[in-house]
C-alpha cells in the first residue's frame, strides 16, 4: 500500500513540477538553429537550475536546446538500447521535455569516430611515458588530460594511474573515442553554448571543446553559476584574486564580511555540521573525548591530513608538486622515515571506503606513521600538542591556522595560495625542507587575514542565486544528501510559491548581459 501512495506522491510532484517548466518556457521563441547544449542530470536540484538558467538563456537568444549524456558505459549497444526506452517512461525525460529540451544526445557507435579513436590511442599511448605527460595530454589541440586523469581514477576506483595496466589503455581508447565523438557532434552541428554542473571529468568534455572554438560555456548548479572561457576553466578559480576583490568592497561590507566569518567559524569549530560544506555529514570538530590520541612524548608531532584518492586531484587545474593525492602521500611516508617526528594520518569521517582500504595499505608499508581514527575531533589533535598539518589544498590550512599551527600545502594552485597563513610549496625540495623545518616557517595567523579568506571562499564566491539563506532551507530539505532527491522538489515547488519572484529571472537577465565570470552574493 505504501508503494502504491509513495508512487502516486511521487507523480503528482513530478507533474507539478512539469507544469511549472511549461508555463515558465511558454513564451519563449526559438528563432535560429543555433544550440544550447546542456547536460542531461538526475540530481533534481542541477534540473531545477538548469530550468530557471536555461529559460533566460533561451529567451535572450532564441536557440534550440539539446541535452547529452555523456555516459562513457552509454558505448555498450544493449545500454544504449535501454535509453531508447528510458526516454518514453523514465520521469527525468519527462522533466527536461517540459524546459523546452527538443532533442537528447548520447554518445553512440560510430565506426569512422571508432577506427579514429583507436588509431589516435595507440599512437598516443606510446608517446606517455609519464603522467606527468598524460596531464598535459592535448588531442587536436584540446586539453583533456586532467579530465581523463580524473575520470579513470572515479570511474574505476583506482588511486593512481599505472600507464601500463590494461584497464588503463582500455579506458584511455574509450575516452579518446568520446572526444571524438564531441568533436564530431560538434562540426556537424551549430552549438553557441554549453551548460554543465561541473568543470571536471569527462562531463566538461564538451566545454573543453565549446571553448577551444571560443564559445560561451556555463557552469550551473543550486549554489553558483559561472561563466567560463579560455582563460578560465575551472569553476571556483577565484582564490588568485580573494584579496584584491575584498579590498575592492565597501568598507562597510568588508565590516560585514569578518563578523559573518567569524561567526560561521564559532559554529563549525563548535561542532556544528555542514557549515558552508553542505556536502558534509559529519563534523571533525565534534568535541574532546577524554582519552589521549596522540603519543605523550618530546618529539615534534606532525599530521597528514589525508585526501580521498578517487576525488578530483586536478579542481583548479594541474600546477601541482604530485600528479595525484597518492603520489603526494606515498612521498610523505619516504620523508616521515628521514625524520625524529611522530607521524599521523587521519581522514575525515565522511571518506570514501575504498580510500580506507587504500590508508590501511599505506601504514603497512609505513608503519612508523600512526593511523588516527577518522571519528578524531581537531581539538584533541591540537590540544595534545601537534606541531604542523599537511595538506595538497584542504581545508585544513586555514583551519589549523586559526589555532596558530603552520600547514604546508603541495600546491601552487590551492585556494589560500593569496594568504601567508599557510605555507605553499613550490616543488619537492622546497616541500622537504619545509617539513623538517616547520618550526622556522614565518606564517602570518591573523585572525582577520583568515576571516578575510573565508568570507571569500565560502560566503561571497557561493552566490545563493536560486535559494536564499541556504544553511536554514537546506535543512527544510533534510540536508544536502537530498538535494538530489525528490524531497528537493518537494521543497523547491513551495519554495519557489512563496517565495520567489522576478528577482531572480532578472538577476540572470543581468548576468548575461555582462562578461562577469560569477553570480557574486548579495551581503
Amino acid at each position: 500500500m505504501n508503494l502504491i501512495k509513495n508512487f502516486f506522491s511521487k507523480k503528482k510532484i513530478i507533474n507539478e513540477v512539469i507544469n511549472f517548466n511549461k508555463n515558465l518556457f511558454s513564451k519563449n521563441k526559438i528563432n535560429n538553429d543555433s544550440i544550447i547544449l546542456t547536460e542531461f542530470s538526475t540530481n533534481k536540484s542541477i534540473q531545477a537550475g538548469f530550468s530557471l538558467f536555461l529559460h533566460s538563456l533561451q529567451k535572450k537568444t532564441g536557440c534550440k536546446i539539446y541535452s547529452f549524456n555523456n555516459d562513457l558505459r552509454l558505448f555498450d549497444k544493449k545500454k544504449q538500447d535501454l535509453t531508447q526506452i528510458r526516454k518514453f517512461v523514465d520521469q527525468n525525460y519527462q522533466i527536461y521535455n517540459s524546459f523546452n529540451v527538443q532533442k537528447f544526445i548520447n554518445v553512440s557507435f560510430d565506426k569512422n569516430i571508432f577506427l579514429k579513436a583507436q588509431k589516435k590511442s595507440k599512437l598516443l599511448l606510446k608517446k606517455i611515458k609519464t603522467k606527468k605527460q598524460l596531464l598535459n595530454l592535448k588531442i587536436e589541440n584540446i586539453w583533456v588530460g586532467d579530465l581523463l586523469y580524473d575520470s579513470y581514477l572515479k570511474d574505476e576506483n583506482m588511486p593512481t594511474v599505472n600507464l601500463e595496466l590494461k584497464i588503463f589503455k582500455k579506458y584511455f581508447f574509450r575516452f579518446t573515442y568520446l572526444i571524438y565523438f564531441w568533436i564530431d557532434f560538434f562540426e556537424k552541428n551549430k552549438i553557441n553554448f554549453v551548460i554543465t554542473s561541473h568543470t571536471v571529468y569527462s562531463s566538461a568534455i564538451p566545454i573543453r571543446i565549446a571553448l577551444s572554438k571560443n564559445l560561451t560555456s556555463y557552469q550551473v548548479n543550486f549554489h553558483n553559476v559561472f561563466r567560463l572561457n579560455q582563460k578560465k576553466l575551472f569553476a571556483y578559480d577565484l582564490f588568485h584574486d580573494y584579496k584584491k576583490i575584498f579590498n575592492s568592497l565597501e568598507k562597510k561590507v568588508q565590516v560585514k564580511a569578518y563578523s559573518i566569518a567569524e561567526k560561521q567559524c564559532r559554529k563549525r569549530f563548535g561542532g556544528e555540521i555542514g557549515i558552508d560544506m553542505y556536502y558534509s555529514k559529519k563534523s571533525a570538530y565534534s568535541g574532546i573525548t577524554k582519552k589521549r590520541v596522540l603519543k605523550n612524548n618530546k618529539k615534534k608531532k606532525i599530521l597528514i591530513a589525508a585526501h580521498c584518492f578517487l576525488d578530483n586531484p586536478h579542481p583548479y587545474g594541474i600546477e601541482s608538486i604530485f600528479c595525484d593525492f597518492y603520489e603526494w602521500l606515498d612521498y610523505l611516508g619516504k620523508i616521515s622515515k628521514k625524520t625524529n617526528y611522530d607521524w599521523y594520518i587521519k581522514t575525515h569521517p565522511d571518506f570514501h571506503k575504498k580510500t580506507h582500504a587504500l590508508i590501511n595499505q599505506f601504514i603497512s608499508k609505513y608503519p612508523n606513521i600512526t593511523l588516527l581514527p577518522s571519528h578524531t575531533s581537531h581539538h584533541n589533535i591540537i590540544s595534545e600538542g601537534i606541531g604542523c598539518v599537511l595538506t595538497v589544498h584542504g581545508t585544513i590550512a586555514w583551519e589549523y591556522a586559526y589555532f596558530k599551527i603552520p600547514a604546508i600545502c603541495a600546491s601552487q594552485n590551492n585556494p589560500h595560495i593569496n594568504f601567508d597563513f599557510a605555507y605553499h610549496a613550490k616543488n619537492r625540495r622546497d616541500l622537504t625542507y619545509a617539513i623538517k623545518n616547520f618550526q622556522k616557517l614565518k606564517l602570518n595567523f591573523s585572525k582577520k587575514n583568515i576571516y578575510k579568506f573565508y568570507f571569500m571562499h565560502n560566503i561571497y564566491k557561493q552566490s545563493n542565486w536560486m535559494i536564499k539563506d541556504l544553511d536554514k532551507n537546506l535543512r527544510k530539505i533534510g540536508g544536502y544528501k537530498n538535494i538530489s532527491s525528490m524531497e528537493f522538489y518537494k521543497f523547491w515547488l513551495k519554495y519557489r510559491t512563496n517565495h520567489m519572484n522576478n528577482k531572480t529571472h532578472l538577476q540572470l537577465s543581468n548576468f548575461l548581459n555582462t562578461s562577469d565570470f560569477f553570480i557574486s552574493r548579495e551581503i
